[in-house]
């Protein structure tokens, strides 16, 4: 008999078997890499990074079968994907039903854990067993089935939160990948598809409804699979929770389990989230910050990113729904309140640390060269100007997706942030209100922006500038400044911002405007801190993205503030030639 952590020769090289003496099988999904599917798509998914080595962790500490996809590009085979699998790699469901009836063969039960990676960074566990958590009740998605009994959701999963959230891991239930569609493979350790036309699909459903067999998905955030105390504590809990024999019992539930499907329900209002937050720059600390917050129609989420240098990112993002109150905006480790006559930024949590932002082109590729600060922090103090409206961030209606028609704050902020370690005075110029480089609904081929504050002894004057190009109209134009006068229309004459890369700081960044008196005003800009991004566009097209930090001149006065450009992209496929000499 072959022990546990014992190797067998798997049906194909990149699938890793692990043969246990317990009742648990673990199951990892997506722990390969991109490759040349990933290259040759235009929005390809990221794969789980990490999750084979903790999931082999998990197997030795449980003395647990597991199979483990330790290199294969979710985008060639997605192995939580049953179709994919029927199609592609039909033998890996017969390694399942062959597992699976033996482990119930010999024990009379099953606990099968499938191992995800969710990419936000932010410490948090997605429990998926077909059903999302909705006030006091847990209620399947969709036509989805639970794969889980009462006992075991009340018991082991609700005992394995609580030693989560002793640990500072928050726990959910179906918060984003509640694992209900019909292909997701949680679904095939329920009765969902007795019956099918599949050998090994019906196996394994027949015994998953007729044995006592519990299945649930672990989607594991950033800040627990990589290397640290976090993950550490993720590892312990999990094998501690599983272990033999089980040693959580049935907990007051917290919830009830509703197994019947809910009627279909009305659809959710349309609209897009309004973004709302802070950029700030500190060119003595070189120091760029934007934090923002989604509100409204469908607003989900939250994040920080730094730029600290020229390229060095440190970010942390939030998923989850902001808590909006009467002075105050926060979700998870981030908030932002008004105390007097201060606006507040504060952050104190994990954070993912990227040495080279130009990787963000890929998140996969930025993930990878990551690692983990636990307990980075971010104050900023900015004093309220006469004249902003609060309301802008603070406004009462929750389902406000709209814009006020408020204008930002600009200031001199003043706090500190502490990176790995090492801690930063700040001296920054803020902009606070409507986030400056959210994507929004708007349709473009590209779009340039920048916003400047300058400030000498006698007065505080800001900027913003904006440039957008579309592919049948002529370019939008938005230019003005403000003075103690308030705010003034300006006539944008030029607005450059160029890069020879996506990848690239951009080696051209200027501007010129009239203002309603007929005075000139040329803007030089030295852009100090960038990072490219890659992120989805209006009607499946791509977004690159250049956004950053810099100083500004104007005459004989010195600015410092923010830049963007952005370009919709076409992807240029290469052949398959070309992408096999480049494969990971």
């Amino acid at each position: 008999m072959t022990g546990p952590g014992t190797e067998r020769i798997p049906p194909e090289p990149w699938l890793e078997t692990i043969e246990g003496r317990s009742p648990v099988l673990l199951i990892a999904p997506h722990g390969g890499r991109a490759g040349p599917a990933a290259h040759a798509t235009l929005h390809p998914k990221v794969n789980d990074l990490h999750t084979a080595e903790i999931t082999r962790e998990l197997a030795e500490r449980l003395q647990a079968s597991a199979l483990i996809n330790a290199s294969m590009d979710r985008n060639l085979i997605d192995c939580n994907r049953i179709a994919q699998l029927v199609e592609r790699a039909p033998w890996m469901l017969e390694v399942i039903a062959d597992r699976l009836e033996r482990m119930v063969e010999r024990f009379g039960r099953a606990t099968v854990l499938i191992i995800h990676g969710w990419n936000i960074i932010e410490p948090r566990i997605d429990f998926g067993l077909g059903a999302r958590k909705l006030g006091d009740e847990l209620r399947p998605v969709g036509s989805a089935r639970v794969s889980a009994s009462d006992s075991f959701i009340h018991g082991p999963l609700a005992m394995l939160a609580t030693r989560l959230g002793d640990g500072g891991i928050a726990a959910t239930f179906g918060m984003r990948y509640p694992a209900g569609g019909i292909n997701n493979l949680v679904q095939a350790f329920t009765d969902r598809h007795r019956g099918s036309r599949i050998p090994p699909l019906e196996r394994i459903s027949l015994l998953a409804s007729s044995e006592p067999v519990n299945t649930a998905q672990l989607e594991l955030s950033v800040s627990v699979r990589l290397p640290g105390e976090m993950r550490r504590h993720c590892i312990d809990a999990i094998a501690d929770t599983f272990a033999e024999p089980v040693k959580s019992e049935a907990i007051a539930p917290g919830f009830a389990i509703v197994r019947a499907p809910r009627a279909a329900r009305r659809a959710a209002p349309a609209g897009v989230p309004h973004r709302v937050g802070v950029e700030f720059y500190d060119a003595s600390s070189r120091i760029g910050g934007m934090a923002s917050f989604d509100l409204g129609v469908q607003g989900f989420g939250a994040r920080i990113m730094l730029i600290v240098g020229e390229r060095r990112v440190v970010l942390c993002t939030c998923e989850g729904t902001p808590r909006r109150e009467a002075d105050r905006l926060s979700l998870g480790p981030l908030s932002l309140s008004l105390t007097g006559g201060t606006l507040a930024l504060d952050f104190a949590g994990p954070a993912a640390v990227v040495p080279d932002g130009s990787n963000y082109l890929s998140i996969e590729r930025a993930l990878a060269t990551s690692n983990l600060d636990p307990a980075a922090q971010v104050t900023l103090g900015i004093p309220i100007a006469d004249g902003f409206d609060p309301s802008t961030l603070f406004g009462n209606s929750r389902f406000d997706s709209e814009p006020r028609a408020a204008s930002p704050l600009f200031a001199i902020g003043s706090g500190e942030a502490r990176i790995e370690g090492v801690r930063y005075s700040l001296r920054a110029s803020a902009r606070a209100g409507a986030s400056f480089t959210g994507l929004g609904p708007q349709r473009f081929a590209e779009r340039r922006m920048i916003w400047a504050l300058f400030e000498s002894d006698a007065r505080t004057e800001a900027i913003e500038l904006r440039r957008v190009n579309h592919d049948a109209a002529p370019p939008h134009h938005n230019a003005r400044i403000l003075s103690a006068a308030g705010w003034s229309p300006l006539t944008l004459r030029s607005l450059e911002i160029e890069t020879q890369a996506a990848d690239a700081v951009p080696h051209r960044l200027e501007a010129s405007a009239a203002g309603p008196d007929g005075d000139s005003l040329h803007l030089a800009g030295a852009p100090l801190a960038f990072v490219p991004l890659s992120r989805p566009g209006p009607d499946g097209c791509r977004i690159h993205t250049t956004l950053g930090f810099g100083t500004f001149r104007s005459g004989d006065r010195v600015a410092a503030g923010m830049f963007e450009y952005s370009r919709r992209i076409q992807p240029v496929l290469e052949s398959e030639d070309s992408l096999e000499a480049d494969s990971d």
